[in-house]
């Protein structure tokens, strides 16, 4: 009697403690309100539905701070070229960062807003930010066209 018991135990155990392994995966094509990319002072923002790419600079002047804004015209190439190495970076699984430094580098931000979420990829203290992966790369050559852009 008691090794029946036992054994619905052990069955119930093994039923109860079943671990959903399923992943939620945010569509690519779902993430394409607006990218925005900061470099330490820049931000770069691009809005899916606009045809032009924004650049603030933040800097403290004196105790005052400064906004600078351009803008620059992306083609819809560009801008779909950069939202998809967007959505790769953010959802790479692995990759390796050989460009770290202790506190010397720059602060690297790419978040990629959605609907009502955003996702975000960040390193600080980046050597180089466009040798992180091919992504960060293409990202980098698009922007580097349009604006001078720091590495």
């Amino acid at each position: 009697m008691k090794l029946i018991f036992l054994q619905l135990f052990l069955i119930l155990i093994l039923i109860s403690c079943k671990n959903d392994t399923s992943k939620i995966v945010i569509d690519e094509d779902f993430c394409r309100e607006q990218l925005e990319i900061s470099i330490d002072e820049n931000k770069y923002i691009i809005d899916y539905e606009g045809d032009y790419l924004e650049v603030v600079t933040e800097s403290i002047i004196n105790y005052k701070p400064k906004v600078e804004r351009k803008s620059f015209k992306l083609t819809p190439a560009e801008k779909k070229k950069m939202f998809s190495n967007a959505y790769q970076l953010i959802t790479l699984q692995e990759y390796t960062i050989s460009t770290k430094t202790c506190f010397a580098g720059q602060n690297f931000t790419l978040r990629l807003v959605c609907n009502n979420k955003a996702l975000e990829f960040h390193h600080s203290s980046v050597a180089n930010w466009s040798k992180i992966s091919k992504e960060t790369k293409a990202i980098f050559s698009i922007l580097n066209s349009k604006v001078k852009v720091k590495e």
